[in-house]
This record gives C-alpha cells, structure tokens and sequence, in this order.
C-alpha cells in the first residue's frame, strides 16, 4: 500500500499571487526582527510572554525570549515556503476524490491556501510582537490581546475554508 493516493500527476506551478505572498511574507519576518532589534536595549529584562483566553498576562520571560518569535517565524516561513514553491501538489491529502478533470483547478487552491497560510502565520507573528511591546507600554489592553488570539483562531480555520472551495470545485466537475 502506498503512502500517499495515486492522485493525477498534473504539473502546476505556484501562481504570481503565491510567489508574491511569498515574498511578502519575508518582507514581513525582516521587518519583525527589525523591530525586535530596534527596541531591545531598551525592554525591561522581564517581558510578557503570554496571555490567557482572558487577555490577561499569565507568562513572563527575559526579555531574549522576544526573539524566538521573529525566529520562529523565519523558520516557519521557511519550510511552508519551501513547501508552496517545490511541493509537486499531487502528493498532498484533498477532502475530495481527485481527478483528470478537477485536478487542474484543485492543485492551484491547494497552493493557494498553503501560501496564504504561510503570510497569515508570519503577519499572526509580527502582531503577536507589535502586541507584546505595546502591552509593556501600557498602550494596549486585554481587548487588543483578544483580537490577537482571535487572529491565531482564524488562521487555524483557513484550512476549513479552503477544503469547503475544493468541495464546490469537486461538486463542480460532477
């Protein structure tokens, strides 16, 4: 038995869209280690570094533990982006049957979710540090830390969201 479903081999490259995510999103990691930079001789030693359902600080760190999100984040962008633009889309799980006919319009949304995932993550990333620095501030309050949560909660449905489009593109073709 083979590990992935004998799917048609219909070769689709990553979209301009997707390769401008892409790019976008690397935009995006460089800036958020620029900012860690910029403000890190200046953070208190001890730092937020997490928050309940309540939007309330439950976690500190040394302020260093800053840097695992830009860096997570590079690493993250990384690997899905490696994922997006070498990924042979025919060796990935679908919701639906995949067929000759269908497969041209499935394997690009399959990119297409992959890409815009990966820009959510590292924008989710991004604001998780804005958040963080401006909760030492005092500039922000439990409501701006529940948007952030409810922002990780979105792109945990992106998936969702895009498996429902390959249905209808599935329903499409029948």
């Amino acid at each position: 038995m083979s590990l992935f479903k004998k799917n048609p081999r219909v070769d689709i490259k990553p979209s301009h869209i997707d390769q401008k995510l892409h790019r976008a999103g690397w935009m995006v990691v460089v800036f958020n280690a620029v900012l860690v930079l910029a403000v890190y001789m200046d953070l208190p030693e001890t730092i937020p570094t997490h928050f309940n359902f309540q939007g309330e600080v439950d976690g500190y760190g040394h302020k260093s533990t800053l840097w695992v999100i830009p860096i997570l984040s590079a690493v993250l962008h990384l690997f899905m982006g490696l994922v997006v633009m070498k990924l042979k889309p025919w060796l990935m799980n679908y919701p639906v049957k995949v067929t000759e006919e269908n497969a041209p319009k499935l394997y690009p949304l399959a990119l297409r979710m992959l890409a815009v995932m990966n820009f959510c993550f590292v924008i989710g990333f991004l604001i998780t540090t804005g958040i963080i620095l401006l909760k030492l501030k005092g500039w922000v309050d439990t409501l701006e830390v529940k948007l952030l949560i409810a922002l990780w909660v979105f792109n945990g449905f992106l998936p969702l969201y895009y498996a429902y489009r390959m249905v209808v593109v599935a329903r499409k073709e029948v």
